[in-house]
Formats: C-alpha cells, sequence, structure tokens
C-alpha cells in the first residue's frame, strides 16, 4: 500500500483561489443501482472545482475528475 504524504498538515483554510484542492469519492445508492462521485473542492471558497458520477470506482473516474478541473 502506498500512503501519501499528509502536506496540508489538517489546515485546511486557505488564503487564495486554486491554493489547495481536495478530493473525494462517495457512493450513491439508488434503488439496486450504486453510483460512484468523484468531487475536487477549492478550499479557499469550497467551490466545486469539477465533479464525475460513474457507473464505477475505477481509475478512469478520478482521471476525468482531474482533466476536467
Amino acid at each position: 500500500m502506498i500512503i501519501a504524504p499528509d502536506l496540508l498538515k489538517c489546515n485546511f483554510i486557505a488564503s487564495e483561489p486554486n491554493q489547495k484542492w481536495v478530493t473525494d469519492i462517495t457512493y450513491i445508492q439508488y434503488g439496486s443501482t450504486t453510483k460512484y462521485l468523484s468531487t475536487i473542492i477549492d478550499l479557499y471558497n469550497n467551490e466545486i472545482m469539477a465533479y464525475k458520477l460513474y457507473d464505477h470506482q475505477q481509475i478512469p473516474l478520478v482521471i476525468d475528475t482531474l482533466q476536467e478541473a
């Protein structure tokens, strides 16, 4: 397992736009269907910079979200 370094050191406040972005993937259960939502958020104003909603939680979900941002 690869563990990325903690570059933010729990400092989730940004003093200007595009200084700190964070990402997360969550799942949404809708009946028998599961969707995966990948988001990128700017910590300056909590604006969603990009998002993708896919049927799977595989690498293209993250790559496509990054490319959209």
